[in-house]
């Protein structure tokens, strides 16, 4: 596919290049290291959230710019939020999840998280002892656990 072919595909389906753009850098920053199923899985929780409750936004940026949503966001200053910052279509992981977060955006990739509003990885969450423990949102009633895809835990929220 040409880019003049890939733009009007784009254009025909309301894609928005900064939306995509920052799905993209989303998808990348929370699982480049999860392969495509787990960038995939990412990239589904974001769009679960933008059409469940208001409360998470009504855009793919209001979802990933609420505050303390995103890992990967929450301080500018880490080594993961720079590296995600600064990739560039040379990395191949990131235009795997250009990719992705373009094909999510046309609706051509099923949702394989079973319709997941959260995610965390149990390897990575630890308490102030630094034992692994699971996020306190994760306890919750409202909470149904889905699946693990790669290294993330799925759960749907009631």
């Amino acid at each position: 596919m040409t880019t003049i072919e890939a733009i009007e595909i784009a254009e025909k389906n309301n894609i928005d290049n900064a939306e995509k753009e920052l799905l993209a850098r989303a998808i990348y920053g929370e699982a480049s290291d999860q392969g495509d199923e787990g960038m995939e899985a990412v990239g589904n929780v974001i769009l679960n959230r933008v059409k469940g409750k208001d409360w998470y936004g009504n855009t793919i940026t209001d979802v990933i710019l609420k505050d303390k949503q995103f890992t990967v966001f929450n301080d500018p200053e880490s080594a993961n939020y720079i590296r995600m910052m600064s990739a560039t279509e040379d990395d191949e992981v990131y235009q795997q999840a250009l990719q992705i977060a373009e094909n999510l955006m046309l609706g051509t990739l099923e949702d394989n998280t079973g319709g997941a509003t959260h995610y965390y990885n149990p390897d990575k969450v630890l308490d102030k002892d630094g034992n692994k423990v699971p996020p306190s949102w994760a306890n919750s009633p409202l909470m149904t656990k889905l699946k693990k895809i790669g290294d993330h835990t799925f759960l749907l929220e009631a």
